[in-house]
């Protein structure tokens, strides 16, 4: 009976350990650095594409996404504007915020007691504490060791994607123009709102 109860206590600290986990690490959140790659699979979870790139981000709301392999294009948000530019195309499009909402971006900009509905623990598995929240997008973050390990979301198209982080480190010093908008005069400017 005694390890019964000892195991049945151990389950409950795993689970309300698992629970702070996600506002922990956003609550402490400064700035980040990291690299990353993105799968994206079919409805037969099949995968279909493979990018690679890198984050960083700064509070209260600066951040770049970065794609470098296939095709470099950057998710850019900087003063209270949000740039996607595709340099293959020497394009770049100035995007309402409000299009932020609902993806991963949109978590980290606001802090855990800005946000309602947080995510919550489902399941762990291999190691990765998974949190889903209640979009219809089926957003779910994954942690490993109290860090930020993956996202996984189904897109309007219903296919599955999956970024996974890599050398990531939190609250390093960015540089001071890290989040500089710098386009040549080639580039086409489009302001979709």
């Amino acid at each position: 009976m005694a390890n019964f109860l000892g195991a049945l206590a151990l389950c409950f600290c795993s689970i309300a350990m698992a629970n702070n986990e996600f506002e922990a690490f956003f609550s402490s959140l400064e700035t980040l650095s990291a690299d990353f790659t993105q799968q994206t699979y079919n409805d037969a979870n099949t995968p279909i594409s493979k990018t690679s790139g890198y984050l960083r981000f700064e509070r209260p709301a600066s951040f770049i996404w970065q794609t470098n392999s296939p095709i470099e294009q950057t998710l850019l948000l900087h003063n209270q504007e949000l740039w996607l530019v595709d340099t293959e195309l020497e394009q770049a499009s100035q995007r309402a915020i409000s299009e932020l909402k609902g993806t991963p971006l949109y978590w980290l900009i606001n802090r855990p007691e800005q946000l309602k509905n947080l995510p919550k623990y489902t399941h762990s598995k291999l190691g990765v504490n998974w949190y889903q929240t209640q979009q219809s997008n089926q957003l779910s973050f994954g942690f490993r060791n109290n860090s930020l390990h993956a996202l996984r979301l189904t897109n309007t198209l219903g296919q599955n994607i999956q970024v996974v982080f890599s050398e990531m480190i939190l609250n390093p010093n960015l540089e001071k123009n890290t989040f500089a908008l710098d386009l040549t005069n080639d580039f086409d400017i489009i302001r979709s709102f």
